[in-house]
């Protein structure tokens, strides 16, 4: 069982075990955390990843105790510096090995893939992070983008991948996080935003299971637009599309069987020697009040999963 204890005890031990080869994630082994020093690697490692919102002064004052032999701000500074981030990669996967414990819906497990966005110091301007807003009375803002990807019935982390707030890109994020994804079969959950062909079909290829929530029917920007017309109504249809690089008059004449993909559309399964693909989807709209609608696109079986569990499964997320 997953106690506070065992937990703690889990993440002290892979703590202990990276500070056994700590030179392999110092960015310069022959120097880094050779000499005995109260911040070696393994305090500081532990006091990185128990650090709160206040200030690394009264954070590590905390840490202490109060002790006058707390270490200054600097010289955590100095010592954080030298680790590696994959330091900090390798000890989510460990700990995750370590405490991982299978609970499935109906033999999958469901994984959700959501961001939010970190804000950092507004005097650090650069081109990845640093979002420069349209409207002339909002001035620019740095920020990083953390997308992640949640098992919603362990209650636990599986995957992160962050990105600079100004170079953003969720729907790349997904099929990253999608194609790096080594557990037991899934179903990936995601929000509006996510969605896109090219994402649904790296899930296919995974041999996975998707269950997106897109734009409703009536708004103009819906990916359901072109997969419809579809009635006003609640719905549960198969939908079929032959997605294309040509933009012929036929294709244009046949908007209900074929789909114009762009170049500036990122779909990975097409070429100029093989330009066509076809796209199979399951379209759902229900009702959450009188005269408000939730439309999910997803490859789950009718079968196996009633409307009923996609809002479920939905809801879950």
């Amino acid at each position: 069982m997953n106690t506070y204890k065992h937990l703690k005890n889990v993440l002290d031990y892979n703590i202990r075990k990276l500070a056994e080869v700590s030179s392999i994630f110092c960015e310069n082994p022959e120097c880094d955390f050779t000499r005995e020093r109260k911040l070696n690697f393994e305090t500081t490692l532990k006091y990185i990843i128990c650090m709160e919102t206040g200030s690394i002064k009264d954070e590590l004052l905390k840490l202490n105790d109060y002790s006058i032999e707390t270490p200054t701000a600097s010289a955590f500074i100095q010592a954080r510096d030298k680790i590696k981030a994959d330091a900090f990669k390798t000890l989510f996967h460990r700990f995750n090995n370590k405490t991982h414990k299978d609970k499935l819906y109906k033999g999958y497990r469901l994984v959700a893939i959501d961001g939010c966005e970190l804000p950092i110091d507004n005097t650090i301007y650069d081109q990845e992070t640093t979002v420069i807003q349209r409207s002339k009375n909002s001035k620019p803002y740095s920020a990083y983008h953390l997308n992640a990807s949640y098992d919603l019935l362990e209650y636990t982390y599986d995957d992160i991948i962050i990105q600079g707030e100004a170079k953003k890109d969720e729907n790349d994020v997904f099929c990253q996080l999608v194609d790096r994804y080594k557990g037991d079969k899934a179903i990936f959950i995601a929000d509006r935003g996510y969605e896109s062909y090219n994402g649904f079909e790296h899930v296919v290829k995974s041999g996975n299971k998707y269950l997106i929530r897109v734009k409703d029917i009536h708004s103009k920007t819906s990916m359901t637009r072109s997969l419809g017309p579809f009635p006003d109504d609640e719905f549960d249809i198969d939908v079929f599309r032959m997605l294309t690089l040509k933009n012929t008059n036929m294709i244009k004449a046949c908007k209900e069987l074929y789909k114009f993909m762009p170049s500036n559309a990122r779909f990975d399964y097409m070429s100029k020697e093989n330009p066509w693909y076809e796209f199979n989807c399951r379209a759902v709209r229900f009702k959450i009040s009188d005269d408000t609608y939730e439309c999910i696109i997803t490859n789950l079986d009718r079968d196996g999963f009633s409307i009923d569990d996609i809002k479920a499964l939905y809801h879950q997320r």
